[in-house]
């Protein structure tokens, strides 16, 4: 009981004078949570408006009637955030309640926290909140988790589908299991059908009997795209939508191999629309129950969209402009206001003190959060505010397979700072959401002042520093090709020369293509490294 054991104020004598029979009263009013944390999902991706003054803020195409349905009794965000572009260190962010950067995992495979061999599991997480309130939570983690280290089951669930290797991984949105690699069956496609089953499964057990938390993480929409071939066929035959191109309505068997694995949009839309359904199917079983009302439901992303366009938003993926950062935003529950957009910057580091709010815990929150509670917003709207421990919302990402880039957004401004060359942007995303227009120049005190704030922030976590990261992306590939080294020698000495021609010369060639691939990976890192460029691929060495 983390929360309990940093603050032991739970003395016997309180607990008897509260009684048994309190417990149990606060328990049955006791509010439930779920989250639906979706893979990959661009902030236009669905057919509601994020942002009723854009008319690109949804989709004309991909259809989510569910979630419209959630949007009309709650509120939808036009300026909600994911912790990161990419998914492990939003993952982690969002469970704790605090930035990546405070967390020390700041991007996909984050070699200096693999070097450091940093571990998560002492850190307080949503689900730990819930467990030490006293108001008998029962906690689910169904889907894709931190993929890094820590399973679900160890930061406080009580109920998770991990069952295979590890945590489950982007691998388990594709296979049965890590070790055969055997495809999901063609019925449970990003196992889509196993996370409704399991989740309605979850709800009709524990809904109207005991409190709960549960998260449902999909594996979808990342790649390599899966769906049913028969919600596949229903957009086939809907009205086309204004980014579909000829070839989305060839033949399935015409479709090719990438277009099927990343950007055939009748795939695409089949996918969302099944997650989708989903959200219907548990919106339904909690009103059987009796407890939708009393149940705050939480549909968002855990990075921008890797299918582009983004709306108007500025890139995607993997990129710190908004098209990575910005992520659609759906809350229904009670106090919630109903069918409300709410421009307020939140992002999902404010969960954990919100579900502590919401939820009437206690215990005190731990001292080093970065988030606030969204209370005053779902209730008040724009015109709330959050209130958190820090200044702003940083987003530090020292990668070594993209732009490195730090970023705050505070107020209605956004600065970012290239972590190679110093240079700077800035943009006003009140009026320029699009980041079109680069004010530092205009606006130097401006500048000034957010360069301050952040770099603050930066320093009283001791961030990581890119160069470090670098430095250990450079170690890890000496490890590898020694690795593999070694494995070719243990092998080849135990076969005959002769005899075994075949196998030592498939041997070889293993070795030969990981020294290349080893060799390719290192000269990404000094392209990287002396790169200037802010964001997509490698730029092209001169």
């Amino acid at each position: 009981m983390k929360l309990t054991t940093r603050l032991i104020q739970f003395t016997l004598s309180a607990f008897l004078a509260t009684g048994l029979a309190s417990l149990a009263s606060a328990a049955s009013h006791a509010p439930n949570f779920i989250i639906m944390y979706i893979d990959d999902l661009g902030w236009a991706d669905t057919s509601v408006p994020m942002m009723d003054s854009e008319p690109e803020s949804k989709s004309d195409f991909y259809q989510t009637p569910h979630l419209e349905a959630l949007a009309a009794r709650g509120m939808r965000f036009s300026n909600a955030y994911a912790p990161a572009p990419t998914c492990t260190p939003s993952r982690k962010s969002i469970q704790f309640g605090k930035t990546p950067g405070r967390l020390q995992y700041t991007f996909v495979h984050d070699v200096l926290a693999n070097k450091r061999k940093l571990k998560w599991v002492d850190e307080v997480s949503m689900a730990d909140v819930l467990k030490d309130s006293g108001k008998g939570y029962v906690t689910a983690h169904f889907g894709k988790g931190m993929a890094a280290r820590e399973r679900m089951s160890e930061i406080g669930y009580d109920v998770t589908d991990e069952y295979d290797i590890g945590s489950n991984g982007n691998f388990h949105g594709d296979y049965v299991d890590i070790k055969s690699r055997k495809k999901l069956p063609a019925d449970d496609p990003k196992r889509m059908r196993s996370l409704k089953k399991s989740s309605v499964d979850f709800v009709r057990k524990h809904a109207g009997k005991k409190p709960f938390f549960m998260m449902i993480s999909h594996y979808a929409v990342h790649v390599p795209h899966e769906a049913s071939a028969e919600l596949i066929e229903k957009y086939r035959n809907s009205p086309r939508g204004k980014y579909c191109k000829d070839e989305d309505y060839l033949p399935t068997d015409q479709i090719s191999a990438s277009r099927k694995n990343s950007h055939w949009r009748l795939q695409y839309a089949a996918m969302i629309d099944e997650i989708d359904q989903g959200l219907g199917s548990l919106m339904a079983e909690l009103e059987a129950a009796g407890e939708l009302d009393n149940t705050y439901i939480i549909l968002t992303s855990d990075n921008g969209g890797g299918m582009r366009p983004n709306g108007p938003l500025a890139w995607g993926k993997a990129q710190l402009y908004e098209g990575g950062l910005r992520v659609p935003m759906v809350v229904a529950g009670p106090g919630v206001r109903e069918n409300v957009q709410c421009d307020v910057p939140v992002v999902q580091w404010d969960f954990l003190a919100t579900i502590h709010d919401l939820a009437g815990v206690s215990t005190p929150l731990p001292e080093d959060l970065d988030g606030g509670s969204l209370r005053g917003v779902f209730e008040r709207g724009n015109a709330a505010d959050v209130e958190r421990p820090v200044e702003g919302m940083v987003f530090h990402y020292p990668c070594y397979f993209a732009p490195p880039l730090s970023v705050i957004r505070l107020g209605d401004y956004k600065y970012m700072k290239h972590l190679l060359t110093g240079e700077t942007q800035l943009f006003n995303l009140k009026n320029d959401y699009s980041e079109k227009f680069n004010l530092a120049r205009e606006m130097p005190e401006k500048a000034a002042e957010l360069d301050k704030v952040l770099s603050d922030y930066l320093v009283s976590i001791d961030a990581e520093d890119v160069q470090d990261v670098y430095q250990a992306r450079l170690e890890e590939l000496n490890h590898f090709e020694a690795q593999s080294r070694e494995i070719f020698a243990r092998e080849s000495a135990r076969l005959d020369p002769i005899v075994d021609a075949d196998k030592l010369a498939q041997l070889k060639k293993r070795l030969d293509d990981n020294l290349l691939r080893f060799e390719k990976n290192r000269e990404e890192v000094a392209v990287y490294r002396t790169s200037s460029h802010w964001a997509g691929g490698p730029p092209s060495k001169r």
